[in-house]
Protein backbone atom coordinates (compact mmCIF):
# COMPACT_ATOMS: atom_id res chain seq x y z
CA UNK A 1 0.00 0.00 0.00
CA UNK A 2 3.00 2.39 1.19
CA UNK A 3 4.52 1.39 -2.03
CA UNK A 4 1.85 2.40 -4.09
CA UNK A 5 1.67 5.65 -2.86
CA UNK A 6 4.92 6.61 -3.24
CA UNK A 7 4.05 5.28 -6.70
CA UNK A 8 1.06 7.81 -7.16
CA UNK A 9 2.94 10.60 -5.89
CA UNK A 10 5.93 9.83 -8.50
CA UNK A 11 3.93 9.54 -11.32
CA UNK A 12 1.37 13.16 -10.01
CA UNK A 13 4.81 14.93 -9.88
CA UNK A 14 5.82 14.12 -13.00
CA UNK A 15 2.41 14.65 -14.28
CA UNK A 16 2.28 18.20 -13.05
CA UNK A 17 6.00 19.28 -14.21
CA UNK A 18 5.36 17.88 -17.96
CA UNK A 19 2.66 20.42 -18.01
CA UNK A 20 3.24 23.79 -20.07
CA UNK A 21 3.32 26.60 -17.59
CA UNK A 22 2.66 30.40 -18.89
CA UNK A 23 5.81 31.99 -19.40
CA UNK A 24 6.07 35.68 -18.83
CA UNK A 25 8.17 37.60 -21.46
CA UNK A 26 9.05 41.17 -22.53
CA UNK A 27 6.73 43.12 -24.15
CA UNK A 28 7.16 43.57 -27.92
CA UNK A 29 7.93 47.48 -29.26
CA UNK A 30 4.30 49.38 -28.84
CA UNK A 31 2.90 49.55 -32.56
CA UNK A 32 1.83 52.31 -34.93
CA UNK A 33 3.46 54.82 -33.10
CA UNK A 34 2.51 58.67 -33.90
CA UNK A 35 3.47 62.35 -32.94
CA UNK A 36 1.75 65.56 -34.50
CA UNK A 37 1.24 69.37 -33.23
CA UNK A 38 -1.30 69.88 -31.25
CA UNK A 39 -1.60 73.82 -30.50
CA UNK A 40 1.75 74.88 -28.43
CA UNK A 41 1.56 71.28 -27.44
CA UNK A 42 2.67 67.67 -29.09
CA UNK A 43 0.04 64.84 -28.79
CA UNK A 44 1.78 61.62 -29.15
CA UNK A 45 0.18 58.37 -29.45
CA UNK A 46 0.08 54.57 -30.02
CA UNK A 47 -0.80 50.94 -29.89
CA UNK A 48 -0.18 48.42 -27.50
CA UNK A 49 2.56 45.47 -28.13
CA UNK A 50 1.06 42.52 -30.10
CA UNK A 51 0.51 39.55 -28.26
CA UNK A 52 -0.78 38.60 -24.43
CA UNK A 53 1.55 40.40 -22.57
CA UNK A 54 0.58 42.01 -19.64
CA UNK A 55 1.93 46.32 -19.47
CA UNK A 56 2.22 47.93 -16.26
CA UNK A 57 3.28 51.32 -17.94
CA UNK A 58 4.84 52.74 -20.62
CA UNK A 59 7.67 55.20 -21.15
CA UNK A 60 8.07 58.08 -23.69
CA UNK A 61 11.60 59.07 -24.73
CA UNK A 62 12.41 62.58 -26.14
CA UNK A 63 15.25 64.57 -27.73
CA UNK A 64 16.35 66.75 -30.07
CA UNK A 65 18.59 64.23 -31.75
CA UNK A 66 17.47 61.18 -33.05
CA UNK A 67 20.46 59.41 -31.51
CA UNK A 68 20.21 60.67 -28.19
CA UNK A 69 16.84 60.05 -26.25
CA UNK A 70 16.32 60.38 -22.96
CA UNK A 71 13.67 59.25 -21.02
CA UNK A 72 10.77 62.00 -20.70
CA UNK A 73 7.56 60.42 -19.03
CA UNK A 74 6.08 57.19 -17.79
CA UNK A 75 2.40 56.52 -18.90
CA UNK A 76 -0.04 54.04 -16.60
CA UNK A 77 -0.87 50.80 -18.90
CA UNK A 78 -4.44 52.12 -19.25
CA UNK A 79 -3.39 54.76 -22.09
CA UNK A 80 -2.01 55.05 -25.05
CA UNK A 81 -1.67 58.56 -25.73
CA UNK A 82 -0.78 61.69 -24.25
CA UNK A 83 1.02 65.42 -24.20
CA UNK A 84 4.31 66.83 -24.31
CA UNK A 85 3.13 70.57 -22.71
CA UNK A 86 6.82 71.41 -22.48
CA UNK A 87 8.14 72.04 -25.82
CA UNK A 88 10.06 75.11 -26.98
CA UNK A 89 8.98 76.72 -29.85
CA UNK A 90 10.82 76.71 -33.00
CA UNK A 91 12.96 72.94 -31.70
CA UNK A 92 12.23 69.93 -33.49
CA UNK A 93 12.01 67.04 -31.09
CA UNK A 94 12.19 63.37 -31.86
CA UNK A 95 9.95 60.88 -29.74
CA UNK A 96 10.03 57.06 -28.48
CA UNK A 97 7.92 55.21 -26.58
CA UNK A 98 8.56 51.19 -24.73
CA UNK A 99 6.42 49.30 -22.86
CA UNK A 100 7.26 47.70 -19.46
CA UNK A 101 5.91 44.12 -18.59
CA UNK A 102 6.34 42.06 -15.14
CA UNK A 103 9.86 41.13 -17.24
CA UNK A 104 10.90 44.36 -18.28
CA UNK A 105 10.96 47.24 -20.67
CA UNK A 106 10.63 46.32 -24.43
CA UNK A 107 12.52 47.64 -27.29
CA UNK A 108 11.68 51.09 -28.33
CA UNK A 109 8.57 51.92 -30.91
CA UNK A 110 10.22 53.35 -34.50
CA UNK A 111 11.73 56.66 -33.91
CA UNK A 112 9.13 59.94 -34.71
CA UNK A 113 9.90 63.32 -35.79
CA UNK A 114 7.52 66.36 -35.22
CA UNK A 115 8.63 70.00 -35.02
CA UNK A 116 6.51 72.81 -32.16
CA UNK A 117 5.58 75.31 -33.80
CA UNK A 118 7.65 78.28 -34.85
CA UNK A 119 7.86 81.81 -33.92
CA UNK A 120 6.84 83.06 -37.35
CA UNK A 121 3.29 82.73 -37.33
CA UNK A 122 3.02 84.99 -33.97
CA UNK A 123 5.30 87.70 -35.55
CA UNK A 124 3.10 87.77 -38.57
CA UNK A 125 0.20 87.87 -36.62
CA UNK A 126 1.37 90.65 -34.51
CA UNK A 127 3.02 92.72 -37.67
CA UNK A 128 -0.80 92.68 -38.90
CA UNK A 129 -2.55 93.55 -35.58
CA UNK A 130 0.23 96.45 -35.49
CA UNK A 131 -0.58 97.94 -39.58
CA UNK A 132 -4.23 97.83 -38.37
CA UNK A 133 -3.90 99.82 -35.57
CA UNK A 134 -1.42 102.14 -37.29
CA UNK A 135 -3.96 102.33 -39.93
CA UNK A 136 -7.03 102.79 -37.44
CA UNK A 137 -5.55 105.67 -35.64
CA UNK A 138 -4.04 107.34 -38.95
CA UNK A 139 -7.54 107.20 -40.07
CA UNK A 140 -9.20 108.79 -37.18
CA UNK A 141 -6.49 111.32 -36.48
CA UNK A 142 -7.35 112.29 -40.30
CA UNK A 143 -11.15 112.53 -39.30
CA UNK A 144 -10.23 114.37 -36.75
CA UNK A 145 -8.74 117.34 -38.53
CA UNK A 146 -11.25 117.04 -40.83
CA UNK A 147 -14.13 117.75 -38.23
Amino acid sequence: MQRAAVLILVIFSCFIAAMPTAVAEVPSAPTNFNAERDGARIYLSWEPPAGNVTVICYNVYRGTDPGNLTFYDSVDANFTSGYDPEVLRGTTYYYAVSAIGTEGESPWSQIVKVSSPSDELPALIMTAIIAVVVVTLLFAYWKGKGS
